[in-house]
């Protein structure tokens, strides 16, 4: 299920042409000198997007697992602290 939301979120992420911001819709020309940027910053998550979709379907059990461990751990310290503190 979150590995399926990841994708939705990866297809959604926008990349903007110029042929879609031309200065009668409303952009300013300065303003397609920054589309570059948007863009990379749109491909950079984009393939966050797939490497945490990929993560998410084939090792989502580890995670879980790490998880549970992780809290588990925490617990234990937090009753550890509590108990050195009285």
């Amino acid at each position: 299920m979150a590995a399926t939301n990841v994708g939705e979120i990866k297809a959604a992420t926008p990349s903007f042409g110029g042929w879609n911001l031309v200065p009668g819709v409303g952009i300013p020309i300065i303003g397609l000198l920054y589309v570059n940027r948007i863009n990379a910053i749109g491909d950079v998550w984009a393939d966050c997007a797939g490497i945490l979709k990929e993560v998410l379907e084939t090792d989502s059990e580890k995670l879980a697992t790490v998880a549970e461990n992780y809290r588990s751990a925490n617990e234990t310290a937090e009753t550890v602290v509590g108990q050195t503190n009285h």
